[in-house]
């Protein structure tokens, strides 16, 4: 109770090219926390369109999710949902999500990259409190760099490339990587999110965090907090770099369907580190989502 009215429980649901993120929450207390690998970007670059199976298995995901809501009684229409990078590109984007909106009564906002990282900085600072920060948030379409003033809050900088950890496994398939890394990353001058340290979010680095740790299931106490140096990943680099993603899923069971694009992941945090002089990134489990339901 607070000011004699029952508090309710609030609702958020990230879409993004590789999973969806479900968190629901009543005042500050976690209830629940949820993520579906689907690969809605999969492929994305290359033919422009959502695939069927990504939208079947995103939709999927999505009305669990309802289902969930409905036992705390949160009406689908006060469910705060939004998609990033993949979504602002795919031309039948906004049909698809038309769709959840008649179909599933969730209406997903398509959001701007400056929003994306400014409720990527927002869910960081999820209950702590942070010094100034760097931050990056690497998705399957998209890194968000994120220069943060903590009190009072602003994000003072942010740019978003059109690199992540799906794109990049994309690209190899390719054959054209280094073309594209060359227009996509190399190109940009990031200098002014140099750091020795930075805090990074998302799935890749949750589940690299869990990899270093030898984690079997996701704990976010366990994962909050945990420096990886760069010394680390390369070990993780080493171990992983000639094996497929049935070699790597049988070594760490937990990444699921993430086996698939954890080696590009891994290739693209070892790069910003670099370009970034970064030595050390400490991993944050408060992304987007955690920001989105304060909204």
């Amino acid at each position: 109770m607070k000011d004699g009215k029952t508090l309710k429980s609030r609702a958020a649901i990230d879409i993004g090219s590789n999973t969806v993120q479900f968190l629901m929450i009543k005042e500050q207390e976690v209830l629940m926390r949820k993520q579906f690998v689907t690969s809605l970007g999969y492929d994305l670059d290359k033919t422009k369109y959502f695939h069927e199976k990504s939208m079947k298995d995103t939709r999927k995901a999505i009305a669990e999710c309802v289902k969930f809501c409905a036992k705390e009684s949160i009406d689908p229409k006060e469910i705060r949902a939004t998609a990033t990078e993949a979504s602002r590109v795919a031309i039948n984007g906004e049909e698809f999500y038309q769709s959840i909106k008649n179909d599933l009564g969730v209406d997903v906002e398509i959001i701007s990259s400056k929003k994306e990282a400014l409720l990527s900085a927002k869910g960081i600072l999820w209950g702590q409190k942070e010094n100034d920060f760097i931050a990056i948030d690497i998705g399957g379409a998209s890194t968000e760099f994120i220069s943060v003033q903590s009190d009072p809050f602003e994000v003072k900088n942010s740019i978003s490339l059109p690199i992540g950890s799906v794109r990049m496994n994309n690209w190899k398939k390719e054959e054209n990587i280094t073309e594209m890394l060359n227009s996509n990353f190399f190109s940009y001058d990031l200098s002014i999110y140099n750091t020795h340290k930075l805090i990074g979010v998302a799935g890749t680095m949750t589940s690299l965090a869990m990899m270093v740790l030898k984690l079997n299931r996701f704990e976010a106490s366990l994962i909050d907090g945990t420096l990886l140096k760069s010394e680390s990943l390369k070990e993780i680099e080493e171990q992983i770099i000639d094996k497929n993603s049935e070699e790597i899923l049988k070594i760490y069971p937990f990444l699921g369907k993430r086996s698939l694009v954890i080696k590009s992941g891994l290739e693209l945090v070892l790069l910003i580190m670099e370009k970034l002089n970064a030595k050390e990134i400490q991993v944050s489990t408060q992304g987007l989502v955690f920001g989105s339901i304060q909204s």
